[in-house]
């Protein structure tokens, strides 16, 4: 199952375009998009404003 690293919401939607390959969150507060080969589990490489 996905899991934005974000906010940690279970629904996302898939999301593939010539430019973009990812998961959209559908979870009301969140909503961010998440590249593929950038999902992270280690918060040492999120940016300052992901924490």
């Amino acid at each position: 199952m996905w899991t934005c690293p974000y906010c940690g919401g279970t629904h996302g939607l898939p999301f593939h375009d010539e430019q973009l390959d990812g998961m959209l969150c559908l979870s009301s507060d969140c909503g961010r998009f998440v590249e593929e080969h950038s999902t992270s589990d280690d918060p040492r490489e999120w940016d300052a404003m992901d924490m």
